[in-house]
């Protein structure tokens, strides 16, 4: 409960922030338009690339050991409106598996569907897993489908997403297929004209639920260095932390 309250609060934080542009300057997890645990309802222009890699510490609950992961993801406006978006995951410690280093490699394309007045966008997204990790570590095979939204306010923007998505496993034709939901509901802001907060909750239906903040600076011309923390409020993982930078310029 204590933790919802800390994740309350970094949002009135930002709702007392001065207003700016609040498009977005990073990538999710997969690859598309957002923050680490917050997909955006925007999209790349056409004709932008956007070069993401962040180095990931993540601890398990149950004394089930910790986790260095290296995700590299790249994000292209492909057209008007769509993006294509990738990451590749490659994991540099591991305690819990047998050593592999490539996790399992994602890819998604995001088109935004509809764009109402008052910064009201809707954005359908689709992401696709690949079986490329380890089994028992990585998730395996996943297709998700579904929408971010988000609404611009004077002083911060609202974001809300939720997906429905199919597991296979290591062989979709072989092993069971599973489903559940997931989603997120945060928002972000800037404190300054160069810094950038962002806060969120995170879950789905099996039963994982978590909460994040990120603060994200503009240090150089079309670069974003960001500082994500993670806890786990219920599920396996107990926290998080990630260190990264995004750039973003002329792409094909």
């Amino acid at each position: 409960m204590s933790k919802a309250i800390l994740v309350a609060a970094l949002l009135v934080t930002a709702a007392a922030a001065p207003a700016e542009d609040l498009s977005p300057r990073t990538s999710t997890q997969g690859g598309l338009s957002g923050f680490l645990f917050l997909p955006e309802s925007e999209v790349l222009d056409m004709g932008l690339l956007r070069v993401q890699a962040r180095l990931d510490y993540l601890s398990l609950k149950d004394a089930l050991g910790s986790r260095l992961i290296l995700p590299v993801g790249a994000t292209w406006g492909v057209t008007e409106n769509v993006e294509l978006g990738g990451e590749i995951p490659v994991y540099l410690d591991d305690e819990t598996s047998d050593g592999s280093l490539l996790g399992d490699i994602s890819v998604g394309c995001g088109w935004l569907y509809e764009t109402a007045r008052g910064g009201t966008n809707l954005v359908l997204r689709g992401e696709l897993r690949l079986p490329t990790g380890s089994r028992g570590r990585d998730p395996g095979t996943e297709l998700a489908l579904g929408c971010a939204t988000g609404t611009t306010f004077r002083l911060f923007k609202l974001q809300l997403s939720a997906f429905y998505v199919l597991n296979g496993g290591r062989n979709p034709f072989e092993d069971d297929i599973t489903d559940r939901m997931k989603f997120s509901a945060g928002g972000t802001s800037f404190l300054t004209e160069d810094l950038q907060l962002a806060a969120s909750l995170q879950g789905n239906s099996a039963g994982s639920l978590d909460a994040a903040g990120t603060l994200a600076f503009n240090a150089l011309h079309n670069t974003v260095f960001f500082w994500t923390v993670r806890a786990g409020l219920d599920g396996a993982a107990s926290y998080s932390m990630s260190v990264g930078a995004s750039w973003t310029g002329a792409g094909f």
